[in-house]
């Protein structure tokens, strides 16, 4: 049975940069089945030779260059198929049916289109037969900018596709090191007995970046740092993090889950609104060295820049999730552009003995142990530990020090987090795309922080681009004064 890929969209942005050098590294993996053939649908008007030019300039300067080959190159673009049409007419995937498919394959489409004509293409493949029970549908975010828009756009799809058939696509759960929080947890028996409120004083999730909105100005403004990167790609590492072990490892045992853990989060209502968030919008400063402007100073070519604008560039949240396992653990989530460096990372820090013998330390005080899982720019796990400082002194001076696993020395074939998941499309397997009840249970949440934010006339704080972010944030965990935010470990 032949595999097919129709990518609507097809010589887009999304398309270039991420779906073509993904699907290349499948082939560079041989993890592309035999006779898959690739489809970039778009109404722009262009021959084959110019497309495979398209694609082959964005591999050639963005794959490293010891992975990159003419002779994979051709292997990949025999593949590929440019088809000019407009995928929200009938008519045009009529005609791509009758000249391309064939009865039997197996059809993956890739909606990397704006939301808003997603249920005029869903509607197409109904009316031309294509909505099958062998076809998938891949969607990407933004899904909706709040419950009710992200219900309006699911109600669209689901008229046409079972939700056996929809992956919605989250690229942080193909990050290997977001997957491997799954295996930290459930393959590893010394963690299970202290991953609860007995043991754990805090958990941080943090994504940071340096870039500002750049061209993106528009949609950003629409946007903002909670509905951008909070909604979905934070709150599915604290699922996560957070859930309790499935009965199995496949999708439904895990989605299923991750609901219960989004379900349990504690509604974040006006009154407690302004302790347990923060908002900020970056100011001009200095990023690498270099100056850089404001948030309301950005220049965009394309779009008026509104010099009122209040959506936030940083959000700090602190969750909580009331359960019998996590019942005050605070989760402190937080997200923001033009910041000092750019890493994602969950740190984990663990309660400490109220009684130390190692109390009076010349070198560094009695640091609590951390576990680190850094998810971007170096994947990998460190265990922050205590450990005898080597010499002759007095006692035994201590300080601090790592026991480090790092994915990127082990790495043996390269790929990344956008072609994990496209083989899992090709495989059928959902267990790393995000269902439409948790896609429900997080706006849910986040809906809520927005009106509790209106209700109170919360206003972002401005922040230095190059800085940690608003000082508020610092102030919020460091109410507790053994907590900070692990800012000195990428």
């Amino acid at each position: 049975m032949n595999t097919d890929f129709l990518i609507v969209g097809g010589d887009g942005d999304l398309a270039l940069r991420k779906l073509y050098p993904s699907l290349y590294y499948l082939e560079l993996n041989n993890c592309m089945p035999e006779n898959t053939r690739i489809f970039g649908m778009a109404r722009t008007g262009q021959t084959q030779e110019e497309f495979l030019g398209k694609v082959q300039k964005w591999l050639k300067e963005n794959v490293a260059d010891e992975l990159y080959s003419d002779e994979k190159w051709q292997a990949f673009s025999q593949k590929m198929r440019f088809i000019q049409g407009d995928a929200t007419n009938p008519e045009s995937l009529e005609n791509f049916k009758d000249s391309h498919l064939d009865q039997d394959s197996v059809l993956i489409v890739y909606l990397a289109i704006p939301p808003m004509i997603f249920g005029k293409v869903t509607t197409s493949l109904e009316v031309c037969g294509l909505a099958k029970p062998t076809t998938r549908l891949v969607v990407e975010k933004p899904l909706g900018d709040s419950r009710e828009s992200f219900m309006a756009i699911n109600n669209e799809l689901a008229r046409v596709f079972p939700e056996e058939q929809i992956f919605r696509i989250d690229h942080y759960l193909g990050k290997e090191s977001v997957q491997n929080l799954l295996a930290l947890r459930f393959a590893n028996d010394i963690f299970e007995p202290l991953w609860n409120s007995k043991y754990i004083d805090h958990v941080q999730i943090t994504v940071t970046e340096t870039v500002g909105v750049g061209n993106r100005w528009s949609f950003y403004d629409q946007t903002g740092a909670t509905r951008d990167m909070m909604q979905n790609h934070l709150l599915q590492v604290l699922c996560l993090m957070a859930m309790e072990p499935p009965a199995v490892m496949n999708a439904h045992s895990v989605r299923t889950e991750k609901l219960k853990v989004l379900n349990c989060l504690r509604p974040v209502t006006p009154e407690c609104v302004q302790e347990l968030t923060v908002r900020g919008q970056y100011q001009a400063g200095e990023v690498d060295g270099v100056t850089v402007p404001g948030y309301l100073e950005e220049e965009s070519d394309k779009y008026e820049i509104d010099p009122n604008s209040k959506t936030e560039t940083f959000v700090a949240i602190q969750a909580e999730v009331i359960n019998w396992r996590w019942s005050g653990v605070p989760i402190y989530l937080r997200t923001g552009k033009r910041l000092n460096k750019r890493h994602s990372e969950i740190v984990v820090q663990f309660k400490q003995r109220n009684h130390q013998i190692f109390d009076k330390q010349e070198h560094t005080g009695h640091k609590p142990n951390q576990l680190i899982i850094q998810l971007q720019p170096d994947e990998g796990i460190r265990l922050r530990v205590m450990n005898k400082v080597a010499g002759l002194d007095a006692g035994i001076p201590l300080e601090d020090g790592f026991l480090d696993l790092s994915f990127e020395k082990n790495k043996q074939q390269k790929h990344d987090a956008y072609s994990r998941l496209l083989s899992d499309v090709i495989r059928n397997d959902q267990t790393l795309f995000v269902s439409a009840q948790e896609v429900e249970a997080a706006w849910k949440w986040i809906d809520q922080i927005f009106a509790s934010w209106k209700a109170v006339d919360q206003k972002p704080e401005p922040y230095e681009a190059g800085s940690f972010g608003p000082q508020a944030a610092d102030d919020m965990i460091g109410k507790v004064p053994c907590r900070s935010w692990n800012n000195d470990i990428c």
